[in-house]
C-alpha cells in the first residue's frame, strides 16, 4: 500500500516538474548606459524550423530614455507552405508604456528577436513560456547591440484587447457598451464629450436630403400662414424651440437638413416674388404706353 503511494507521488512529482520545465524564468539580462548603435538584438536557440514551438515570450523592464515602463508579450509560431518556412500571425501586446516596432527573423538556422528602437538607459529581463517541453531552446540566449541580419524577416503586430470599462485621466471613460466619455464618465451616445471640440472637418451622414422642396407636387406654405406660425411659434416651422436646443442639444445632421430646406423654401419664395415683380413691370409699362 504504502508503495504504491509512494509510486503515486512520485509521478506527482514527475508531472509537476515537467509542467514546470515549460516555464523558463530570466533568461537574459539586458542593460545599457548609453544608447545603442543599432537596436536591441535578442539572440534566441529556438531553431528556426516547422512546428518548433509555439512560445510565449515576456520582455519586463523600464525604458529610461522612452521614460516608460516595459511590459511586452510576443507569441508566434513557425509554418510553411510549399515547404518554405515563415513565421504565422506573429502578435504582440503591451501592459506597458513602451511599443516599440519589433522584428522576427531567421539568423543562421535560429530565432531572433529585434527591438528595432535606439533607447537610452534602457534594461530588461526575458522570461517565457513553452508549449513543448525542450529546455535547451531557453537556455544560452544573448542580447546584444547588432544590425539585423538575416532572413524572413517578420513585423509583429500589436493587439491589445480590453474588456468592461476602460476609465481614462480627466474625467474619461471607454464603457463596455462601447461609448467613450471625455469628461463624463456617463456617456449615452457612441462619443459624448463634456468640453469644446477642435476639428479641420466634421462629416455627418443624413438622409432625405430636401431636394424634394423643388417637386412640382411639393406645397410651399403661404406666407400669410408662415407669418401667423412665427407670431403664434416664434420660431419658424420644423425648427426646434430654444428651450429645446438649450436641453437636448442639436442633432447636426438633421438640422442642416433643415436648414438646407428653409433655405430652398426662401429660394422659391425669392423666386415667386421675382416673377411677381416682373409681371407688375410689365403692366406698368404697357400702362405708361
Amino acid at each position: 500500500m504504502y508503495c504504491i503511494r509512494f509510486i503515486i507521488l512520485l509521478l506527482c512529482i514527475g508531472i509537476t516538474a515537467l509542467s514546470k520545465a515549460q516555464v523558463y524564468n530570466d533568461i537574459a539580462r539586458y542593460a545599457i548606459y548609453g544608447t545603442p548603435q543599432y537596436g536591441v538584438k535578442i539572440q534566441t536557440n529556438i531553431p528556426f524550423t516547422v512546428s518548433a514551438d509555439m512560445p510565449t515570450i515576456n520582455l519586463i523592464g523600464y525604458s529610461y530614455g522612452a521614460k516608460a515602463p516595459m511590459s511586452l508579450q510576443i507569441s508566434f509560431y513557425i509554418w510553411h507552405d510549399n515547404n518554405v518556412l515563415y513565421f504565422y500571425q506573429p502578435v504582440i501586446s503591451s501592459s506597458g508604456a513602451y511599443t516599440p516596432k519589433i522584428l522576427l527573423a531567421n539568423e543562421g538556422g535560429k530565432v531572433v528577436i529585434f527591438i528595432d528602437d535606439k533607447v537610452y538607459y534602457q534594461r530588461f529581463y526575458v522570461n517565457a513560456f513553452s508549449g513543448y517541453n525542450q529546455p535547451s531552446y531557453y537556455q544560452g540566449w544573448s542580447i546584444i547591440d547588432a544590425p539585423l541580419t538575416g532572413t524572413d524577416i517578420a513585423e509583429i503586430s500589436y493587439t491589445n484587447r480590453f474588456k468592461g470599462d476602460i476609465y481614462l485621466s480627466g474625467n474619461g471613460i471607454w464603457n463596455s457598451q462601447g461609448n467613450v466619455g471625455i469628461g463624463t464618465i456617463s456617456p449615452q451616445e457612441k462619443l459624448s464629450v463634456n468640453g469644446k471640440i477642435r476639428a479641420h472637418e466634421v462629416k455627418v451622414e443624413t438622409a432625405n436630403w430636401p431636394d424634394y422642396v423643388f417637386a412640382k407636387d411639393y406645397k410651399l406654405m403661404e406666407l400669410d400662414e408662415l407669418a401667423a406660425h412665427i407670431r403664434e411659434k416664434g420660431h419658424l416651422p420644423k425648427i426646434p424651440k430654444a428651450e429645446e436646443i438649450e436641453k437636448n442639444g442639436v442633432a447636426l445632421g438633421e438640422m442642416n437638413r433643415t436648414l438646407v430646406e428653409k433655405v430652398e423654401e426662401l429660394t422659391l419664395y425669392l423666386i415667386k416674388y421675382a416673377e411677381e415683380v416682373k409681371e407688375l413691370k410689365k403692366e406698368i409699362q404697357e400702362l405708361k404706353k
